[in-house]
């Protein structure tokens, strides 16, 4: 699959998308105040509208005075009058010359908490909807008194179109903002239910890939998860295939070898044998059958490591390295002289010790001596070292290589259980071909004169 670059940056695009939005809403928010107020204005509450609820207002606190023998003059009543009258207020001023009112004091009448404020703020915001009207006093020195009647819903109104078109202005940042991240949500969604179905093992539909950004990026890396999946089981498949073709090929085949080796010995044993060349012919058929079942078991055996849990703990104990593999190479490499090898051994210098498994590590020895048994040009040395490299116990082997055989095929097996079993001894294996020579290595840590002293001491 080709690897997309990401060129846009999703903070970005959802930066781009949330300033928009913002704008969108302020330019709606003044638009539709502005529209609002117009409306209130100029259709609901126009001026002559207004004037004429005042008047009729004043009409009805004059009949409110007149029933109640009262004047204009007396607050208790006008109070009592305009008692739950929201919308309403009255300034009734005291002037010497009643329409002179700059500088004089008028008395304020309203049900509003704080009614001066709302008083000089009408004055500003209203002051062509006042309705002013002289009013006579019953039995005052002065005549009449000037009564300046507003009545003001259009102002609450006002403040609920306030309200509304934040209202409004919100939501439609809410929506535009929605709008426009909507596809990614979507897409968001789809690329969690495609993992639900990979983790309850549909791995056979590939992963949607939309846009360029950091969510196309983990829908790719998702990808390359179920693929590699995919191949890991197909591995998997494969290896446990021919595991078991190889159990249930060798549970016939170790039959034949090993009926033709008890035959073999029975006869020797009995005294069967016509004369010591048949003996040693028979002695020698014997030895190539038990190698033949020695191979079938030795692949056995590494089908069971390599697929044995790798956190199975197993027993170590400290050993000299040096030692150690000179023991394990002299009893795996004997075959190897008697089968006309010349081995150069050089090494060690000195103790060097490690933590180790020696039965495990005798199955890499026999692994390196079955790969050049096999493969290695008898004509040539095979050169083995042990050394010490970088705290490391390092045990080297090098032999020149028979040319191709055919179509000669191997499972890589034995490999992979040295690998493994180097792995455990928390050390390495490795191998290569160059220059027609092939080289095994396998490293060992050196353990340090303090841990092995507490390890005794435990």
């Amino acid at each position: 699959m080709t690897e997309r670059k990401t060129h846009s940056k999703l903070g970005v695009v959802l930066i781009v998308c949330t300033v928009l939005s913002f704008l969108l809403s302020v330019l709606a928010f003044f638009g539709i105040n502005h529209a609002l107020n117009n409306i209130l204005t100029h259709v609901v509450y126009k001026r002559e509208a207004i004037i004429e609820a005042e008047k009729a207002q004043l009409n009805d606190l004059i009949e409110y005075l007149n029933r109640n023998r009262a004047s204009i003059t007396s607050e208790d009543a006008i109070r009592s009058w305009i008692k739950g009258k929201k919308d309403l207020m009255l300034a009734v001023y005291d002037p010497v010359n009643p329409y002179a009112q700059n500088g004089n004091q008028a008395t304020l009448y309203s049900s509003v908490k704080d009614a001066l404020s709302m008083y000089n703020l009408l004055q500003d915001e209203y002051s062509e909807y006042w309705y002013s009207s002289a009013v006579a006093s019953r039995g005052d020195r002065i005549r009449s008194r000037v009564v300046k009647v507003m009545y003001f819903p259009m102002y609450r109104a006002s403040q609920y179109g306030l309200y509304a078109s934040g209202a409004i202005a919100f939501l439609l940042f809410v929506f535009v903002l929605y709008a426009c991240i909507r596809k990614k949500t979507k897409y968001i969604f789809l690329l969690s239910r495609e993992l639900q179905a990979m983790e309850s093992g549909d791995l056979s539909s590939p992963v949607t890939i939309r846009g360029n950004d950091e969510i196309t990026s983990l829908a790719l890396d998702m990808d390359k998860m179920r693929v590699s999946f995919i191949e890991r089981l197909a591995k998997e498949e494969e290896m446990t295939r021919r595991a078991s073709e190889l159990l249930t090929a060798m549970s016939h085949d170790l039959r034949t070898p090993l009926t033709s080796l008890i035959g073999y010995l029975d006869i020797v044993e009995l005294g069967k044998c016509g004369s010591d060349e048949q003996m040693k012919k028979y002695i020698r058929s014997g030895r190539e059958k038990a190698y033949q079942i020695k191979e079938m078991t030795d692949r056995l055996f590494e089908y069971f490591l390599v697929y044995q849990p790798s956190d199975e703990p197993f027993e170590t104990e400290i050993m000299d390295a040096g030692m150690l593999f000179s023991q394990l190479w002299l009893e795996s490499a004997l075959i190897l002289e008697t089968d006309g090898y010349i081995i150069k051994v050089t090494g060690p210098e000195r103790e060097m010790p490690i933590r180790a498994n020696a039965p495990f590590l005798r199955r890499v020895i026999d692994n390196i001596v079955s790969n050049i048994r096999k493969y290695a040009d008898i004509s040539e040395p095979v050169l083995v070292s042990l050394k010490e490299e970088n705290g490391l116990f390092v045990f080297q082997t090098m032999n020149a290589v028979l040319e191709k055989k055919g179509n000669a095929e191997s499972s890589g097996i034995g490999l992979k259980s040295c690998e493994k079993i180097l792995k455990s001894h928390a050390g390495a294996f490795s191998y290569e071909e160059k220059n027609e020579v092939y080289t095994t290595r396998l490293t060992i840590p050196i353990v340090k004169a303090e841990e092995d002293d507490s390890n005794g001491k435990a």
